[in-house]
């Protein structure tokens, strides 16, 4: 659970953060970062435009891809991509792992211990500078499993023809 960090404090870390880097502060950047670390949740970009265009009309799909990456980049959110396909966001950096629903596609995050260690030198043996590691489980939820359950059930029993 994550506790409310309030709007101006997370306008103060982004604008020190913007220009430390060189980069310009504009509205819709703090209002995108405000609304993905206010929310708490693992969202997508899609989600963030339909819940933040309506109040910001000359806000653009392709302006909150961008602020996305950059709040990635800077480390304020982490991009996960999902087995489908899908990119969501993680307002939570700390250290974790993630279940997916391969039905209903929603995503958890895990907290358990797992040794990355050998997968990350592997890959600077390979050649890559690793920033983080992280687990992506995949599976089916328990709602997802009880509606499968429930679709079975209903089914009428049919006589087999022999």
């Amino acid at each position: 659970m994550t506790t409310a960090v309030p709007d101006s404090t997370l306008d103060a870390e982004l604008i020190a953060a913007l220009r430390e880097g060189g980069r310009r502060v504009t509205h819709p950047r703090l209002l995108v970062h405000r609304h993905v670390r206010g929310r708490g949740e693992h969202v997508t970009a899609d989600q963030v435009y339909g819940d933040l265009a309506p109040a910001l009309p000359s806000l653009s799909p392709a302006t909150v891809y961008a602020t996305l990456d950059l709040l990635d980049e800077l480390g304020f959110i982490r991009r996960i991509s999902t087995p489908g396909g899908a990119t969501v966001y993680d307002p939570n950096t700390t250290a974790h792992h993630h279940v997916i629903c391969r039905r209903c596609g929603r995503i958890q995050d895990l907290h358990a211990r797992v040794d990355t260690g050998g997968a990350a030198r592997a890959a600077v043996e390979a050649g890559f500078s690793v920033d983080h590691g992280q687990l992506l489980l995949s599976g089916v939820c328990g709602e997802c499993a009880a509606e499968v359950g429930r679709r079975h059930r209903a089914r009428p029993i049919t006589a087999r023809r022999t």
